[in-house]
C-alpha cells in the first residue's frame, strides 16, 4: 500500500499526494524524512494557496513525478511560442490552457512553494503570453504585483534585452529623475 500526504488549501479542500510529489516543494522537502515509512506527520499546510490554485499545483507535481519529468527549459530561445520552446506537448498545453489568474497564482505558489521547475514554466508562458502587448494593453491588465511577476519572468527567461528594450516591453517609465537629467 502506498503511503500517501495531504496537502490543504487555505479553504480546506485537501489533495492526496504521494511522499515524492509533496518532495518537489522545497518547502516540505526540507521537513520531511527521507524514507517514506519514517514520515509521522501527512498533512501539509498550505495557507496562502486556494484550492483552485493548489489543484493546479498537485495537477502539475503529479505528472512531473509520474508520468514525465519535464525537460530544461533551453536557452536561447528557438520562438516566441511557448508550445515551440517547452515540446513536451503535456507541458506546453497545460500552461498555455491556464488563464491569467491562474498562470499569477501559480507564479506566487510556486515561489512560495519552493518548485523552480514550475516557476520557470510559469515566468516563461507568462512572458510569452505578454510578448507583443501595447503599453496600454499592459496598464489595462491591472493585476497585483504585476510588475514584480514581470520582473520575475524576465529575469527568468528574457535575456540580452536593453533596459529600454525591457522598459518598452513593460510599459515602464524611465523615473523622472533620468528624465530631468536628460534635459
Amino acid at each position: 500500500e502506498q503511503i500517501m500526504m495531504t496537502m490543504i488549501s487555505c479553504d480546506g479542500k485537501e489533495f492526496p499526494v504521494l511522499p515524492k510529489v509533496a518532495r518537489m516543494c522545497g518547502m516540505f522537502a526540507n521537513t520531511m524524512e527521507e524514507d517514506d515509512n519514517d514520515i509521522t506527520d501527512f498533512r501539509l499546510e498550505c495557507p496562502k494557496l486556494n484550492a483552485d490554485t493548489l489543484g493546479k499545483v498537485v495537477e502539475y507535481c503529479n505528472h512531473f513525478q509520474t508520468v514525465e519529468k519535464m525537460m530544461d527549459i533551453d536557452t536561447p530561445f528557438k520562438s516566441e511560442e511557448l508550445d515551440e520552446i517547452v515540446t513536451q506537448e503535456w507541458y506546453s498545453k497545460w500552461a498555455n490552457n491556464l488563464t491569467r489568474p491562474q498562470m499569477f497564482g501559480l507564479i506566487e505558489a510556486a515561489n512560495y512553494l519552493d518548485i523552480p521547475e514550475l516557476l520557470n514554466l510559469m515566468a516563461l508562458a507568462w512572458a510569452c503570453h505578454i510578448k507583443g502587448k501595447s503599453v496600454e494593453e499592459m496598464q489595462k491588465l491591472d493585476i497585483p504585483e504585476l510588475l514584480n511577476l514581470m520582473a520575475l519572468a524576465w529575469a527568468c527567461h528574457i535575456k540580452g534585452k536593453s533596459e529600454q528594450e525591457m522598459r518598452d516591453v513593460f510599459g515602464i517609465k524611465k523615473p523622472e529623475t533620468s528624465e530631468m537629467a536628460e534635459e
